[in-house]
């Protein structure tokens, strides 16, 4: 039927009608069907060879990952000139168009296997540039290890040294105290002619330096809550002068002439005076680690002699307690008259003041190495009970008391002011050397010297001054235990 040349025509036509498109399809929009659904409709299949990895829904194509498109169909020859190569292609395009045609099963393409990225050693993971969140602050043993439990005082492990390691402590002080002459002045012996010169006042008698020891312990719980006892005392505070003439002295005042006391070859006069104080605080302590110099305390901008980089340890005690003191004075003025004979006599004094009151107070110790600054401020309202006893006033050569014994008795307020402060250098994990200095005030005693009375009335003797101070400053030397 129909030349061949008629016959190729329509094979050719029937070719191009029904056989799939040689070139591939543009890239699906994602909101249009995936392109299985689509083939699903169209009933065809692109020719596309696509590379290896996993199927993700509605991919999008990148210039790295684009379809392989087929070379592009030769022109169609004639069933003669077709060779055997040529019935072979269009057997494995037949076979291809079998294989695409849709089915009830999902397709699924191969997946190859991820593969590890490869790191460079020399390579820090971690730029510095970076910034990261510090770790939680967490004490450490000083032996390794982990911290079972932590002090509330310093907030260091209790297994580790710190301020708080040592939470008992005995100190022993020796001290070398002078103290002042703060008596009214007034004049115990004269000369006898029309006007009177003084030659010895209450004043004239200066107490040299007297010794004196300190004992304080204590004990320092976890929790920065202690306790401590102390006790002070300062003995043999003596003092004395004389005033020497030719029969050309006397005691002032109507007492003098009563006694006999006018022709005096001298006047000696003595001052002695001892103190002793207890004290029971109880304090809470607190403890810090290298100060701050810019804080906006005082005592925490206290210079580092060591250098920035030597850690330092700041402890910081509020302190509230009672204290009691004792304080004893004795005034003599012996007297050496030539004339009459055996004349000679003696007018002594004994005060005693007790006080006692509430305290308060802070203590303050900044640590390096082996080095330490120690001190206190502490300060004492107290009431006051005041004694004063005269002896009775006799001369040898009568036998007869010119004055009985006289006693007189005052309350009042007074105040005790104590501050300290000390180096210390450590010598072991227990003991350490210290050396300070010392002011002590105490106001509102009864100081001996002003009792003298050298009136004569019935009432001389009998009033009591109670309106006297004490100051005392001095060294101490000592040790420190700690354990």
């Amino acid at each position: 039927m129909g030349t061949p040349w008629q016959k190729m025509l329509c094979i050719s036509l029937c070719l191009v009608a029904f056989s799939p498109p040689a070139f591939s399809a543009p890239t699906t929009p994602p909101d249009e069907p995936t392109p299985a659904k689509k083939q699903a409709a169209d009933k065809t299949s692109p020719a596309v060879e696509s590379e290896a990895g996993p199927t993700f829904p509605n991919p999008v194509a990148s210039d790295g990952s684009k379809s392989k498109v087929l070379p592009k169909a030769q022109p169609l020859e004639s069933d003669e000139s077709k060779g055997p190569s040529a019935q072979d292609e269009s057997a494995q395009d037949e076979s291809a168009q079998d294989e695409s045609k849709p089915t009830d099963q999902p397709v699924i393409e191969p997946v190859t296997e991820l593969q590890t990225p490869n790191f460079d050693e020399h390579v820090p993971l971690i730029n510095d540039d970076i910034l990261l969140a510090p770790d939680p602050y967490l004490p450490t043993c000083k032996s390794g290890g982990r911290c079972k439990k932590q002090c509330k005082q310093c907030r260091q492990c209790t297994c580790s040294r710190c301020s708080c390691d040592h939470d008992t402590y005995l100190l022993v002080d020796f001290l070398f105290f002078k103290r002042n002459n703060a008596t009214n002045g007034a004049v115990v012996a004269e000369t006898t002619s029309v006007n009177p010169v003084p030659k010895l006042t209450t004043r004239s008698t200066n107490p040299g330096t007297a010794p004196g020891i300190r004992l304080f312990g204590g004990r320092l719980r976890k929790n920065g809550v202690g306790w401590e006892f102390g006790y002070t005392g300062v003995f043999g505070m003596f003092g004395e002068r004389t005033a020497r003439g030719s029969g050309d002295l006397r005691v002032p005042g109507a007492l003098g002439p009563a006694v006999s006391w006018t022709n005096l070859d001298s006047v000696r006069s003595t001052y002695t005076s001892s103190l002793n104080m207890c004290e029971v605080n109880i304090f809470t302590s607190r403890a810090t680690i290298k100060s701050d110099p810019d804080s906006r305390f005082p005592w925490r901008r206290i210079h580092d002699p060591l250098g920035a980089n030597v850690t330092s340890e700041y402890e910081f005690q509020c302190l509230g307690g009672f204290r009691w003191a004792g304080f004893n004075d004795v005034a003599n003025l012996h007297v050496d008259a030539s004339q009459p004979t055996n004349n000679d006599g003696t007018y002594s004094i004994t005060t005693n003041s007790q006080m006692l009151g509430p305290q308060i107070g802070f203590k303050t110790k900044r640590r390096w190495s082996n080095w330490s600054i120690q001190g206190w401020t502490k300060a004492t309202l107290a009431g006051t009970f005041l004694n004063a006893d005269s002896a009775p006033i006799e001369t040898l050569a009568g036998g007869i008391p010119y004055r009985s014994q006289i006693s007189a008795r005052d309350v009042g307020v007074g105040f005790i002011g104590d501050m300290n402060y000390s180096l210390v250098r450590r010598l072991n994990d227990n003991w350490s050397l210290r050396a300070g200095y010392n002011l002590i005030w105490i106001s509102g005693v009864a100081l001996a010297p002003n009792q003298f009375d050298f009136t004569n009335t019935t009432t001389s003797g009998t009033t009591l001054a109670n309106t006297g101070n004490v100051f005392l400053h001095g060294a101490n030397l000592g040790f420190e235990a700690q354990w």
